[in-house]
Protein backbone atom coordinates (compact mmCIF):
# COMPACT_ATOMS: atom_id res chain seq x y z
CA UNK A 1 0.00 0.00 0.00
CA UNK A 2 3.08 2.68 0.92
CA UNK A 3 4.50 1.79 -2.58
CA UNK A 4 1.39 1.91 -4.59
CA UNK A 5 1.01 5.33 -2.55
CA UNK A 6 4.55 6.72 -3.17
CA UNK A 7 3.95 5.44 -6.94
CA UNK A 8 0.84 7.90 -7.23
CA UNK A 9 2.88 10.97 -5.86
CA UNK A 10 6.01 10.35 -8.08
CA UNK A 11 3.23 10.51 -11.07
CA UNK A 12 1.51 13.13 -9.49
CA UNK A 13 4.73 15.13 -9.33
CA UNK A 14 5.65 13.73 -12.66
CA UNK A 15 2.34 15.28 -14.73
CA UNK A 16 2.73 18.35 -12.46
CA UNK A 17 6.02 19.13 -13.51
CA UNK A 18 5.19 18.02 -16.94
CA UNK A 19 1.93 20.41 -16.78
CA UNK A 20 4.44 23.06 -15.32
CA UNK A 21 6.68 22.99 -18.29
CA UNK A 22 4.52 22.85 -21.43
CA UNK A 23 2.94 26.21 -19.30
CA UNK A 24 6.07 27.68 -19.33
CA UNK A 25 6.86 26.79 -23.06
CA UNK A 26 3.79 28.36 -24.35
CA UNK A 27 3.92 31.56 -21.99
CA UNK A 28 7.49 32.25 -22.89
CA UNK A 29 5.91 31.69 -26.79
CA UNK A 30 3.26 34.47 -26.13
CA UNK A 31 5.17 36.81 -24.41
CA UNK A 32 7.96 36.62 -26.86
CA UNK A 33 5.24 37.29 -29.73
CA UNK A 34 3.39 40.12 -27.92
CA UNK A 35 6.88 41.77 -27.42
CA UNK A 36 8.08 41.55 -30.73
CA UNK A 37 4.43 42.80 -31.79
CA UNK A 38 4.78 45.95 -29.54
CA UNK A 39 8.36 46.79 -30.20
CA UNK A 40 8.35 46.56 -34.38
CA UNK A 41 6.94 50.17 -35.08
CA UNK A 42 7.03 50.56 -39.03
CA UNK A 43 8.11 54.71 -39.18
CA UNK A 44 6.57 54.61 -42.89
CA UNK A 45 3.21 54.44 -41.07
CA UNK A 46 3.73 56.65 -38.11
CA UNK A 47 2.62 60.32 -38.28
CA UNK A 48 4.42 62.36 -35.66
CA UNK A 49 1.69 65.07 -34.92
CA UNK A 50 3.94 66.22 -31.88
CA UNK A 51 6.10 67.74 -34.96
CA UNK A 52 3.48 69.95 -36.21
CA UNK A 53 3.03 70.80 -31.85
CA UNK A 54 6.62 71.67 -31.54
CA UNK A 55 6.96 74.33 -34.96
CA UNK A 56 3.86 76.29 -33.31
CA UNK A 57 1.21 74.79 -36.11
CA UNK A 58 -2.06 74.59 -33.48
CA UNK A 59 -5.26 74.88 -34.59
CA UNK A 60 -7.84 77.45 -32.80
CA UNK A 61 -10.24 75.09 -31.52
CA UNK A 62 -7.19 72.40 -30.30
CA UNK A 63 -7.47 71.85 -26.59
CA UNK A 64 -4.13 73.34 -24.39
CA UNK A 65 -3.16 73.36 -21.10
CA UNK A 66 -1.85 76.40 -19.36
CA UNK A 67 0.49 75.23 -16.50
CA UNK A 68 1.67 78.30 -14.02
CA UNK A 69 4.19 77.21 -11.70
CA UNK A 70 6.03 79.48 -9.36
CA UNK A 71 8.76 79.75 -12.20
CA UNK A 72 6.56 80.50 -15.08
CA UNK A 73 4.04 79.06 -17.53
CA UNK A 74 4.39 75.46 -19.37
CA UNK A 75 1.47 75.71 -22.41
CA UNK A 76 1.15 72.53 -24.30
CA UNK A 77 -1.49 70.86 -26.88
CA UNK A 78 -3.74 68.15 -25.57
CA UNK A 79 -4.63 64.94 -28.03
CA UNK A 80 -8.02 63.78 -27.26
CA UNK A 81 -7.81 61.73 -30.26
CA UNK A 82 -4.76 59.95 -29.49
CA UNK A 83 -5.63 59.24 -25.63
CA UNK A 84 -9.29 60.34 -24.91
CA UNK A 85 -9.87 58.78 -21.28
CA UNK A 86 -6.16 60.52 -20.19
CA UNK A 87 -7.23 64.10 -21.71
CA UNK A 88 -10.57 63.54 -20.41
CA UNK A 89 -9.28 62.75 -16.91
CA UNK A 90 -6.66 65.53 -17.00
CA UNK A 91 -9.19 68.39 -18.11
CA UNK A 92 -11.72 67.06 -15.50
CA UNK A 93 -8.85 67.35 -13.11
CA UNK A 94 -8.06 70.46 -13.90
CA UNK A 95 -11.55 72.11 -14.22
CA UNK A 96 -12.15 70.87 -10.87
CA UNK A 97 -8.89 72.80 -9.39
CA UNK A 98 -7.79 69.08 -8.29
CA UNK A 99 -4.29 70.46 -9.23
CA UNK A 100 -4.24 73.76 -8.12
CA UNK A 101 -1.69 74.48 -4.93
CA UNK A 102 -0.14 71.39 -5.06
CA UNK A 103 3.78 70.88 -5.73
CA UNK A 104 6.31 68.97 -8.15
CA UNK A 105 6.20 65.75 -6.66
CA UNK A 106 9.66 64.33 -8.67
CA UNK A 107 12.21 65.57 -10.85
CA UNK A 108 15.22 63.11 -12.18
CA UNK A 109 17.43 65.48 -13.14
CA UNK A 110 16.73 66.19 -16.48
CA UNK A 111 15.00 63.19 -17.70
CA UNK A 112 11.51 64.25 -16.31
CA UNK A 113 9.41 65.89 -13.72
CA UNK A 114 6.28 64.61 -12.33
CA UNK A 115 3.27 66.61 -11.17
CA UNK A 116 -0.43 65.81 -10.42
CA UNK A 117 -0.41 64.64 -6.57
CA UNK A 118 -3.02 65.77 -4.17
CA UNK A 119 -0.40 64.65 -1.69
CA UNK A 120 3.05 65.62 -1.96
CA UNK A 121 3.91 64.05 1.64
CA UNK A 122 3.87 60.08 -0.26
CA UNK A 123 1.53 58.68 2.38
CA UNK A 124 -0.24 57.26 -0.19
CA UNK A 125 0.95 54.76 -2.53
CA UNK A 126 2.81 56.25 -5.23
CA UNK A 127 1.75 59.77 -4.14
CA UNK A 128 -2.11 58.76 -5.37
CA UNK A 129 -5.38 59.87 -4.14
CA UNK A 130 -7.56 57.08 -3.53
CA UNK A 131 -10.09 58.80 -5.61
CA UNK A 132 -8.01 58.59 -9.01
CA UNK A 133 -9.43 57.27 -11.90
CA UNK A 134 -7.95 54.68 -12.94
CA UNK A 135 -7.11 54.69 -16.86
CA UNK A 136 -6.15 52.03 -19.11
CA UNK A 137 -3.27 52.67 -21.04
CA UNK A 138 -3.18 54.67 -23.88
CA UNK A 139 -0.19 53.89 -26.37
CA UNK A 140 -0.41 55.48 -29.83
CA UNK A 141 2.73 54.20 -32.39
CA UNK A 142 2.38 58.00 -33.33
CA UNK A 143 2.93 59.95 -30.35
CA UNK A 144 6.88 59.55 -28.73
CA UNK A 145 8.06 60.72 -25.29
CA UNK A 146 10.03 63.75 -26.90
CA UNK A 147 11.33 66.51 -24.92
CA UNK A 148 7.68 68.35 -23.37
CA UNK A 149 5.21 65.41 -23.98
CA UNK A 150 3.33 64.91 -20.99
CA UNK A 151 3.21 60.84 -19.93
CA UNK A 152 0.49 59.71 -17.97
CA UNK A 153 2.01 58.43 -14.80
CA UNK A 154 0.59 54.81 -13.55
CA UNK A 155 0.30 52.75 -11.25
CA UNK A 156 3.20 49.28 -12.24
CA UNK A 157 3.01 45.88 -11.49
CA UNK A 158 6.10 44.32 -11.77
CA UNK A 159 4.62 40.81 -13.90
CA UNK A 160 6.80 37.68 -14.10
CA UNK A 161 5.97 36.92 -17.80
CA UNK A 162 5.97 40.60 -19.15
CA UNK A 163 8.45 42.54 -16.87
CA UNK A 164 7.17 46.06 -15.55
CA UNK A 165 3.74 47.14 -16.67
CA UNK A 166 1.68 50.05 -16.60
CA UNK A 167 -1.55 48.97 -15.20
CA UNK A 168 -3.41 52.09 -14.91
CA UNK A 169 -2.88 55.96 -15.02
CA UNK A 170 -4.74 58.33 -12.30
CA UNK A 171 -3.76 61.59 -11.63
CA UNK A 172 -0.29 61.95 -11.81
CA UNK A 173 1.38 63.21 -14.76
CA UNK A 174 5.15 62.96 -15.64
CA UNK A 175 6.76 65.87 -18.28
CA UNK A 176 9.91 64.42 -19.94
CA UNK A 177 13.14 66.64 -20.18
CA UNK A 178 15.74 64.94 -22.30
CA UNK A 179 18.72 62.83 -22.11
CA UNK A 180 22.41 63.84 -23.42
CA UNK A 181 22.70 63.10 -27.37
CA UNK A 182 26.53 62.32 -27.22
CA UNK A 183 27.77 61.17 -31.19
CA UNK A 184 27.64 57.74 -29.67
CA UNK A 185 23.93 57.42 -28.76
CA UNK A 186 22.86 59.26 -31.97
CA UNK A 187 25.60 56.82 -34.17
CA UNK A 188 23.06 54.08 -31.95
CA UNK A 189 20.05 55.11 -32.95
CA UNK A 190 20.76 55.74 -36.43
CA UNK A 191 22.65 52.72 -37.07
CA UNK A 192 21.26 50.46 -39.80
CA UNK A 193 17.74 52.08 -40.18
CA UNK A 194 16.53 52.93 -43.85
CA UNK A 195 13.66 55.40 -41.91
CA UNK A 196 15.33 57.81 -39.06
CA UNK A 197 12.46 60.00 -38.82
CA UNK A 198 11.63 59.44 -35.12
CA UNK A 199 15.49 59.13 -33.93
CA UNK A 200 15.68 62.61 -35.99
CA UNK A 201 13.00 64.13 -33.85
CA UNK A 202 14.70 63.16 -31.07
CA UNK A 203 17.92 64.07 -31.72
CA UNK A 204 16.60 67.62 -32.82
CA UNK A 205 14.50 68.64 -30.04
CA UNK A 206 15.24 65.84 -27.37
CA UNK A 207 13.37 63.18 -25.13
CA UNK A 208 13.99 60.26 -23.52
CA UNK A 209 13.51 57.79 -26.09
CA UNK A 210 14.23 54.25 -23.95
CA UNK A 211 10.17 55.43 -22.74
CA UNK A 212 8.88 54.64 -25.75
CA UNK A 213 5.42 53.39 -26.28
CA UNK A 214 5.86 52.30 -22.79
CA UNK A 215 3.24 55.21 -21.24
CA UNK A 216 0.33 57.20 -22.41
CA UNK A 217 1.20 60.03 -23.61
CA UNK A 218 -1.36 63.06 -24.00
CA UNK A 219 0.10 66.29 -24.88
CA UNK A 220 3.02 68.04 -26.04
CA UNK A 221 5.10 71.24 -24.91
CA UNK A 222 4.38 74.09 -27.28
CA UNK A 223 5.84 76.91 -25.00
CA UNK A 224 7.40 77.27 -21.66
CA UNK A 225 10.82 75.16 -22.41
CA UNK A 226 13.07 77.64 -20.22
CA UNK A 227 10.51 77.02 -17.81
CA UNK A 228 10.93 72.98 -17.95
CA UNK A 229 14.55 73.40 -18.00
CA UNK A 230 14.46 75.72 -14.69
CA UNK A 231 12.58 72.86 -12.93
CA UNK A 232 14.50 69.77 -14.59
CA UNK A 233 17.59 71.58 -12.86
CA UNK A 234 16.24 71.86 -9.20
CA UNK A 235 17.82 70.05 -6.34
CA UNK A 236 16.31 66.43 -5.89
CA UNK A 237 16.68 64.12 -3.03
CA UNK A 238 18.61 61.54 -4.46
CA UNK A 239 16.95 58.46 -2.73
CA UNK A 240 12.82 59.61 -2.94
CA UNK A 241 13.60 62.35 -6.26
CA UNK A 242 11.65 64.50 -4.26
CA UNK A 243 12.55 68.46 -4.75
CA UNK A 244 14.39 69.72 -1.75
CA UNK A 245 12.58 72.72 -1.78
CA UNK A 246 8.82 72.85 -2.69
CA UNK A 247 7.69 74.10 -6.16
CA UNK A 248 3.86 75.02 -6.34
CA UNK A 249 1.97 74.08 -8.97
CA UNK A 250 -0.38 77.63 -8.53
CA UNK A 251 -2.94 76.99 -11.55
CA UNK A 252 -4.02 74.37 -14.08
CA UNK A 253 -6.66 75.25 -16.68
CA UNK A 254 -7.36 73.64 -20.15
CA UNK A 255 -9.05 76.26 -22.92
CA UNK A 256 -9.08 75.98 -27.06
CA UNK A 257 -5.77 77.63 -28.57
CA UNK A 258 -7.55 80.20 -29.43
CA UNK A 259 -8.58 81.53 -26.06
CA UNK A 260 -5.42 80.74 -24.55
CA UNK A 261 -3.83 83.56 -26.62
CA UNK A 262 -5.93 85.99 -24.27
CA UNK A 263 -4.51 84.36 -21.55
Amino acid sequence: MQKNMAKRVVTGLFIAMVVFTAIMIVMTFVNSKRLKQKHTINPDEVNLVQLETLKGNIPDDALVAIITTELGEIRAQLYPEYAPEAVANFRKLSDSGYYDGTFVYEIQKDVYLSGGCKYNDGSLPDGYNKDDECIEPEIDKDLWPFKGSFMSCGFARTSFWEGRQIIYSGSRYMIAGSIEFTDEIKSEMLEGKENTKIEDTFIEYGGVPNASQQMTIFAQTYEGFDVLDKLLSLEADEETLQPVSDVEIIKTEVCTYKESLEK
